[in-house]
């Protein structure tokens, strides 16, 4: 079950069917109201997602936070590290580099 919540939370988010969390003002364009944090730049370059758009960058900022909600919420082990690279791994081009670069820079005392 919470395989495919997370494959279809994933798959909703990159291919821009959350455009209500997409709405927020779009901070790598000129002129934009919020700059991204240090959080957001680091895990934007160390997941590759640092090129792409401003919509798929907030929507892959917000499943890489949401899955170290989900490292807190179950506890962090290595184990949980593969579930959540092989639940994503259907839409993320590298799941387990995703995955690596949201703990490194959203949840560091998740690192396994």
């Amino acid at each position: 079950m919470r395989t495919l919540v997370i494959a279809l939370a994933a798959t909703t988010l990159l291919l821009g069917g959350g455009q209500a969390a997409l709405a927020a003002p779009q901070s790598n364009i000129v002129g934009a109201a919020t700059p991204r944090s240090a959080a957001d730049r680091q895990f934007l370059r160390d997941s590759h997602y640092d090129d792409e758009t401003a919509a798929v960058q907030d929507a892959a900022i917000k499943l890489a936070r949401t899955q170290c909600d989900y490292l807190t919420a179950v506890g962090n082990s290595p184990a949980e590290h593969i579930y959540l690279a092989e639940s994503a791994s259907e839409t993320i081009e590298f799941p387990y580099l995703f995955v690596y670069a949201a703990v490194a820079a959203y949840c560091p005392e998740h690192r396994a």
